[in-house]
């Protein structure tokens, strides 16, 4: 594997990995029964809490220039609007759904007990790893749109802020890799619009489906779900996984994309 490719692969894989310990350790915190955090679940605290875990992670794989992507969908559109070299997609990818997937069993394994005591309640235990709609009942159409436009949000607003973003790995003269700056101390602050991005959009369409805008976040938690031999855990119910959580963020980050091409080609 090409030297870049390879710490940018590590880049992504921390990344997806902190965003789901985090991330899904909030959810856990906050709803499994016997967690400190029951019963204080305020409108704001899912929203805000994730917003910072991706803050978090894009700090932690700001280093390695990735453009903390973390997710499939925004790997995608960002390939098809030209602003990634395509050689750089599968490795992203595969460490998207390789990081997500470590970081479901590590917060799995440290809520182990709550996630047991919780086994009667089987909508709220694949609550903590993976989305669903609030309303499943002649809403199909509602549900697809909010994962589609929440993650138009996400890839047109991200695609604006990078526009003119540099690099951060360069190589020198013997072909190794070099680090030319990293985001450190107030530097990091620079992380916090990609966390208040991800609490806006959950404000605004976290209420139709929960949110999920990636298809690597749902899918490899909702196998954690799948294969942790849980008492009375129920389906893990990958038909909407697939279908609401994965096809309908792909096509809203395409039609991000195909905007963010259209404005750009007009200004240039």
């Amino acid at each position: 594997m090409d030297s870049v490719i390879a710490i940018k692969f590590i880049g992504e894989l921390l990344g997806s990995f902190s965003l789901i310990a985090l991330g899904c350790g909030i959810s856990m915190n906050l709803t499994l029964d016997k967690s400190y955090g029951e019963g204080n679940k305020a409108a704001l605290s899912g929203p805000l809490g994730w917003g910072f875990a991706v803050a978090m992670s894009v700090i932690i794989s700001s280093p390695f220039d990735t453009g903390g992507h973390f997710n499939p969908a925004v790997t995608i559109a960002q390939w098809a609007a030209g602003v990634l070299d395509p050689k750089f997609v599968l490795p992203y990818i595969t460490a998207q759904f390789i990081g997500c997937f470590l970081g479901a069993l590590l917060v799995s394994f440290v809520y182990r007990g709550h996630l047991t005591a919780t086994s009667s309640d089987s909508s709220k235990l694949l609550s903590v790893f993976a989305t669903n709609a609030s309303i499943r009942k002649n809403n199909s159409i509602q549900n697809f749109s909010a994962e589609a436009i929440g993650t138009f949000f996400l890839v047109f607003i991200g695609l604006s802020m990078s526009a003119n973003h540099g690099g951060v790995i360069i190589e020198n003269s013997t072909g190794i890799p070099q680090f030319t700056h990293s985001m450190v101390g107030f530097g990091s602050l620079g992380a916090l619009p990609a966390g208040f991005m991800i609490f806006a959009i959950g404000m605004a369409y976290g209420g139709v489906t929960g949110w999920s805008l990636n298809p690597a976040r749902d899918l490899m938690p909702r196998l954690v779900h799948q294969i942790l031999p849980l008492k009375g855990k129920g389906d893990s119910d990958w038909g909407y996984g697939i279908v609401y959580a994965s096809i309908a963020p792909i096509v809203g980050g395409l039609l991000a994309a195909g905007l963010y091409v259209l404005v750009k080609g007009y200004f240039n």
